[in-house]
């Protein structure tokens, strides 16, 4: 029994598509054999004179309908333009809020200068949206920006953290607190050591 090769179902697929475009009236498929057992499927009649070949009907298979019903949810209340979303849907999305500067547990020599408080979210802020830090339980003015300078600290520990807030002021986020420190000089660095006695 001769096995039936991948080959052969490709033109076998052929045959079917030559009879399904060329009507069902008038289709003719025929098949020849070459030397090596390589087997072809044509519409044109072979030179020995064989006549064609009755193929099957193609079965055909209703592709099934599927009923889409839309789900109102708090997920997704509100993802509509023009809608205003749920508080459910921007936790979700703005639970990534997070200081990004200072790092935590990080060292600034700078104390001259304010120091840079920086937070960052994966989307952009809705209408509204504000961002209010606080330094040392010390509010700041709530803000958009994402970059805040803040002068005036104290050497020593400093705990910073932030909560964004959306237009209604509800709170949709509150990244980690981060501690920082402020170093100065202290003024025994720049004394001149006094010079040992004796020789």
């Amino acid at each position: 029994m001769k096995l039936i090769t991948h080959k052969t179902l490709f033109l076998i697929l052929i045959a079917y598509l030559l009879v399904m475009t060329a009507g069902p009236l008038s289709a003719q498929v025929y098949k020849t054999v070459d030397e090596d057992g390589n087997v072809t499927y044509t519409d044109q009649p072979p030179k020995d004179g064989s006549g064609p070949i009755e193929l099957r009907p193609i079965s055909v298979v209703e592709a099934p309908t599927y009923e889409v019903r839309a789900k109102a949810s708090e997920e997704n209340a509100g993802a509509e333009d023009g809608k205003e979303m749920s508080l459910g849907y921007l936790r979700k999305n703005y639970k990534d809020f997070a200081i990004v500067a200072p790092q935590q547990e990080e060292s600034i020599w700078h104390p001259e200068a304010p120091i840079t408080v920086a937070w960052n979210v994966r989307y952009q802020l809705q209408q509204g949206m504000k961002v209010t830090i606080s330094i040392d339980g010390n509010e700041q003015a709530a803000t958009s920006e994402q970059i805040i300078p803040v002068a005036g600290l104290e050497r020593g520990e400093h705990r910073v953290t932030a909560v964004l807030k959306d237009a209604r002021n509800r709170s949709i986020a509150t990244a980690e607190p981060v501690i920082f420190f402020i170093r100065r000089p202290t003024i025994n660095t720049n004394r001149a050591r006094p010079t040992p006695h004796g020789g």
